[in-house]
């Protein structure tokens, strides 16, 4: 992999521990969700844990395709709408997107563009890693970086490496 960034791995227990953080955060503010969405595929992990610790919640997804390759930890381009499911849990509900982490928005803006078409009641954001305090203050999140890092999740690694 080729970055700039100081490379930082994360292990299920870090994982675990920013999805609880989450979760504390969604009950002491009192905050109703119907739908969680997560984009895929960063997302994913974070809506199964939180979907596994939440009661009566449904689920949608939406793909935003911004890799330039499908590689694990690829190049970025512009965002781009590939499919979303599920549209009667988005529509007049209390909306969760989730996604790994929110660095420049650019995935963030074209989800919120979109979900925002089916008149959600609320949209919420729930993200592992916020790198955007400035842009996103009132993102729910498991842990604020101050310095920009490339962080490999545990559902990122080969497992063909030995």
């Amino acid at each position: 992999m080729k970055t700039n960034y100081t490379i930082e791995s994360i292990n299920w227990n870090k994982v675990k521990q920013l999805t609880k953080n989450i979760l504390d955060i969604i009950e002491k503010n009192n905050i109703n969700i119907d739908t969680l969405v997560p984009v895929i595929r960063g997302g994913m992990p974070l809506a199964l844990l939180l979907a596994s610790n939440m009661k009566n919640v449904n689920t949608a997804s939406i793909q935003i395709k911004r890799s330039i390759t499908n590689e694990t930890n690829a190049e970025f381009g512009e965002a781009k709408l590939l499919g979303i499911t599920n549209i009667e849990a988005i529509t007049n509900k209390n909306i969760l997107i989730t996604e790994d982490t929110v660095d420049h928005g650019k995935t963030l803006d074209c989800v919120i563009n979109e979900i925002q078409k089916y008149n959600p009641k609320n949209i919420y954001i729930a993200t592992l890693y916020n790198f955007n305090k400035d842009k996103y203050k009132n993102i729910i999140c498991g842990e604020y970086k101050n310095e920009q890092c490339w962080i490999v999740f545990p559902w990122e690694e080969d497992l063909y490496e030995e």
